[in-house]
């Protein structure tokens, strides 16, 4: 009977192959839904987390436009995420006009893409290379060297090398950077997703 069965399997292939680990599929604030995975032209996803009343995340809305501009042609997806339960889409929108954000905004109440990227603070992007594979956590760059000490100008440029090394084909092991801002509140989840 056993050796049935292993004939049959054999016979069939895929049959004892492992489920494919589910992608993501996320809607944005004006209700359009994205799979971030789905497209073979998708080189590199990022999910940028922001909180609109830190400064931090605040400060460097004009490099996130930058990044989004540079890099959204080249087959990098860009999507903002707001984890604060207190962000709703019409105070997300607001935020996004205010400092000229143009990616698409995520709301994740529920910090399942929050989890997805292990991120604990704002700003923090996570970049996932094309097939799904978590390559980089961490800052932006290195323009806050501590809390409160603001540099003139930043000397490594963390996410921006990363995608660049992304885009010319470099096959990344998983690095991780220390982000300075503010904290993502998880005291409201439950015991039990944690």
């Amino acid at each position: 009977m056993l050796a049935a069965l292993l004939a049959l399997a054999c016979a069939w292939p895929g049959a004892l192959a492992a489920p494919a680990k589910a992608k993501p599929v996320i809607t944005d604030i004006d209700g359009k839904i994205h799979s971030p995975f789905a497209s073979a032209k998708t080189k590199a996803v990022v999910f940028l987390f922001l909180l609109r009343d830190c400064p931090v995340s605040n400060v460097y809305a004009p490099e996130i436009t930058r990044i989004h501009g540079d890099y959204a042609k080249k087959g990098v997806a860009l999507y903002l995420v707001h984890p604060a339960r207190d962000t709703d889409a019409k105070a997300a929108r607001a935020h996004a006009k205010e400092y000229k954000l143009s990616a698409p905004i995520v709301l994740d109440h529920d910090h399942k893409l929050t989890r997805l990227a292990k991120v604990e603070v704002t700003p923090e992007a996570a970049v996932f290379d094309g097939k799904g594979r978590l390559v980089y956590r961490g800052r932006i760059d290195n323009l806050y060297a501590d809390f409160g000490k603001k540099r003139f100008k930043p000397t490594r440029r963390d996410l921006r090398d990363t995608l660049d090394a992304l885009l010319a084909g470099k096959r990344l092991a998983k690095r991780t950077t220390e982000a300075i801002g503010c904290y993502i509140d998880f005291s409201n989840d439950k015991k039990n997703d944690k």
